[in-house]
Parts: C-alpha cells; structure tokens; sequence
C-alpha cells in the first residue's frame, strides 16, 4: 500500500453505557477515543476542498453519537463499530485505527483499553 496521510481526532471525550456487569451499566461511563483515518490527501490540499478529504468535525459528532447510543458491553465491540463509522467517512478513507480508553475499567489502574487497525474493502 501507498504511503498514506494521517488524519487524527484525539482524546475525544465520550460517554457510553458499557461493560459486562450490570451495576457498570447504571451510569454512563467515561471513554476517551482516539481515531486515526489514512488518506491521501494530496487533492484536498491541492484544491483546499473539504469535500475532497475528511470532515473531522462531521466524524468526531458521529463518533460520539455512536459511544453515546451503545449498547455494547465490550469496549472491542464498540471499537469495531467506530472504527466502521470511520471507513464510512468517506470513500477516500483506506485505513482506519481506533483506540478507547475506559477508565472506570481497572480499580488499582489508569485505564483498560484497546486499539485496533481496520483497513476498508478493496474496491
């Protein structure tokens, strides 16, 4: 694969009613996500055309929407459903990562959390 750019929407404060207790799910809980889209964006910049790159802005609402009306208890569900609203972005979009931090997750910790690398279906 081409060497592609890097769009990132860090430390995105989100809340979620997740986790595999039922005592966890009372409240919503803190998650911290930080998503990452590669693309090439040469065009963008050529152009200085928001249609033809990511609307971050756009995708980091839809991220919060989506941690906001979860269901799931596991924070690898979650992560796997973000990291497809971020292949949905946009067509240009190629490559996704995701990584949640839940803070809540560990008693004696700073955070439990997971990072994953999803890559869009060849065309």
């Amino acid at each position: 694969m081409e060497q592609l750019d890097q769009i990132t929407i860090a430390n995105l404060r989100c809340t979620s009613h997740i986790g595999c207790k039922e005592k966890e799910r009372e409240l919503p809980q803190a998650l911290i996500v930080t998503a990452t889209v590669y693309l090439d964006t040469r065009e963008a910049a050529q152009s200085d055309d928001l249609e033809k790159t990511v609307n971050y802005a756009h995708l980091s609402k839809t991220l919060i929407r989506r941690c906001e009306a979860s269901t799931c208890q596991l924070i690898e569900t979650l992560a796997e459903t973000l990291a497809q609203d971020c292949l949905a972005a946009s067509p240009r979009v190629r490559k996704t990562t995701i990584k949640i931090k839940k803070p809540a997750g560990l008693p004696n910790g700073d955070y439990a959390s997971i990072m994953i690398t999803r890559e869009a279906p060849c065309a």
